[in-house]
């Protein structure tokens, strides 16, 4: 069985930022920063209460689920142009990603709605279940974006596949990205978000810094996530060259 090396995949992580930067910047840009600032500024998330912690947000999402919904789109744009940016080529532009995502939006979305529901289903039995059908069905999202023809169905069947003997080891990475990634956001907000209120105030530009500050941080922190599942993909499949036959069992 192939090698799954968590240093590997980081540095070749790391490697795809470095040299794919500036592109990944234009698109995060433009995709995962300004819908999450537009969506923070203009419909911003209810404080949970003590007493019903779910129900302000369960009626936020009733009441502006169109808005929300547009903006998980164009966030899906962003994340198709990104792996179509680092998996088909050097001769990928920002315009030609950012084109070539459209039409794959729709596959996308309804493989985003069936992994989703699968993971949320397994989070409710008892966390763990959820926890291991993450990490199988992870790099769904890769398969399908550079797979033809488009077929969610075949992208989840190729991703538990390429997964299998693999599906803590891939959980684990992510959640060890996700988890130092959400730690080190929130040591800068509060270190910089403090100085900001304070020489800003709270109603007035320091608030609305803040809320730049903590949309590019959560926007940066889903580029770096999106790297991380296109590094994993290209591990899975053995390097950047090579190929996994997905037709043998599972």
């Amino acid at each position: 069985m192939m090698r799954f090396s968590y240093s590997a995949i980081w540095a070749d992580t790391v490697n795809m930022l470095k040299s794919h930067g500036s592109l990944i910047g234009a698109v995060a840009g433009v995709f995962l920063l300004l819908p999450t600032l537009l969506t923070g500024y203009f419909l911003p998330q209810p404080t949970p209460s003590e007493a019903d912690p779910f129900g302000p947000m369960f009626e936020h999402f009733a009441n502006n689920w169109p808005w929300l919904l547009i903006g998980n789109l164009f966030n899906m744009v962003g994340a198709i142009a990104i792996y179509l940016l680092l998996l088909r080529g050097r001769e990928q532009t920002v315009g030609r990603a950012i084109a070539a995502a459209l039409p794959i939006l729709p596959f996308y979305l309804l493989m985003s709605i069936l992994t989703n529901l699968a993971i949320g289903l397994g989070l409710g039995l008892f966390i763990l279940p959820g926890i291991y059908l993450l990490g199988r069905l992870f790099p769904a999202s890769p398969v399908l974006v550079t797979q033809q023809p488009r077929n969610p169905l075949a992208a989840i069947r190729d991703s538990w596949a390429l997964t299998r003997g693999r599906g803590w080891a891939v959980a684990g990475l992510v959640a060890i990205v996700f988890v130092v990634g959400m730690l080190v956001s929130f040591v800068i907000t509060a270190i910089l978000g403090s100085v900001l209120l304070l020489a800003g105030g709270r109603e007035g530009i320091g608030g609305m810094l803040v809320l730049i500050l903590s949309s590019a941080l959560t926007a940066a922190l889903y580029a770096v996530l999106t790297v991380l599942v296109a590094a994993i993909y290209r591990a899975l499949r053995g390097g950047p060259e090579s190929t996994v036959d997905l037709s043998k069992g599972i």
